[in-house]
C-alpha cells in the first residue's frame, strides 16, 4: 500500500514537471527556428540585392556602351553625309562651270559660223544733181535689215565684220554724164562712168569689200555735168544703192 502511494506520487511529480517545462522549451525552440529563418531570409535578400545591383550596373554599362556606339555611328554618318554633300556641291559647281564654258564656246562658234542678216536697199525719189565730191543720198528706204543704212547721210555702217557686196544703179538724162565712185571710208573701191548721148541711159556698178564693224560705205560723185544729171521716174527708172553681208 505504501509502495503504491509512492509510485503514484512519483508519477504525478513527473507529469507536473513535464507540463511546467514543455511550454518553456517549445517557445524558445520556435523563436530560434523563426530567427534562423529570418537570418536566412535576410541573407538571401542581401544576396538578391547585391545581384540586382550588379545586374543594374551591367545593364547601365551596356546601355552606355550602346549609346556611345550609336553616337559614334551617328557622328560617322553625319560626317559622311557632310563630306558627300560637299563632294556633290563641288561636282555641281564644276559641272556648271564646264557647261557655261562650253556654252560660251558654242556661242562663239555659232557666231563665227552663222551669218546674220545684214542687208539694205534705198532709192532716189526725184531727179537730182550730183556735183563733184557730193555724197548721193538715197532717201527712200526699201528695207534695212540690221539698221545699217542711214537715209539722212546716205551712208552704210557695218555692224559686223565680214565680206559685203554693194551695188548701185543710176540713170542719167540725155546728153549728161556722171563719174561716180563707191567709197569705203573715203577710199574708192569702184569707179564708173555713165554718159548718154541720145536717150536715157542707166548703168550699174558693184564692189565687194571686206569690212570691220564701224567702217562706212557710200556713193559719191567724182565729176558730172552741171545741173540736174540723175533722172528718176517711179514707174520705170529707179536709182538705187544696196548692200548685203555675204559672209561673216
Amino acid at each position: 500500500m505504501r509502495i503504491s502511494f509512492c509510485k503514484i506520487f512519483f508519477l504525478s511529480y513527473l507529469l507536473t514537471y513535464a507540463k511546467s517545462e514543455e511550454p518553456h522549451c517549445s517557445k524558445y525552440d520556435f523563436e530560434e527556428k523563426v530567427l534562423e529563418k529570418m537570418v536566412r531570409m535576410e541573407f538571401q535578400m542581401e544576396r538578391m540585392k547585391s545581384e540586382m545591383e550588379q545586374t543594374v550596373k551591367s545593364v547601365d554599362r551596356q546601355l552606355n556602351e550602346m549609346v556611345e556606339k550609336q553616337a559614334k555611328h551617328s557622328l560617322s554618318i553625319k560626317t559622311t553625309q557632310e563630306k558627300f554633300g560637299e563632294t556633290i556641291e563641288a561636282l555641281q559647281n564644276k559641272t556648271s562651270e564646264i557647261i557655261d564654258t562650253k556654252l560660251k564656246e558654242l556661242q562663239i562658234l555659232k557666231d563665227q559660223i552663222v551669218t546674220p542678216t545684214v542687208a539694205f536697199k534705198a532709192r532716189l525719189n526725184a531727179n537730182a544733181a550730183a556735183p563733184a565730191g557730193q555724197v548721193i543720198v538715197f532717201p527712200t528706204v526699201l528695207f534695212n535689215e540690221g539698221d545699217v543704212y542711214s537715209s539722212q547721210t546716205g551712208k552704210f555702217t557695218a555692224t559686223t565684220n565680214g565680206t559685203y557686196l554693194f551695188t548701185i544703179a543710176l540713170c542719167v538724162l540725155n546728153n549728161k554724164y556722171l563719174y561716180v565712185n563707191i567709197m569705203v571710208d573715203g577710199v574708192a573701191y569702184t569707179k564708173t562712168y555713165i554718159k548718154d548721148n541720145d536717150d536715157l541711159d542707166c548703168h550699174t556698178a558693184d564692189t565687194v569689200a571686206v569690212l570691220k564693224a564701224g567702217q562706212s560705205v557710200w556713193v559719191q560723185s567724182f565729176r558730172s555735168s552741171s545741173g540736174t544729171v540723175i533722172y528718176h521716174s517711179s514707174p520705170d527708172y529707179w536709182n538705187t544703192f544696196s548692200g548685203v553681208l555675204l559672209h561673216k
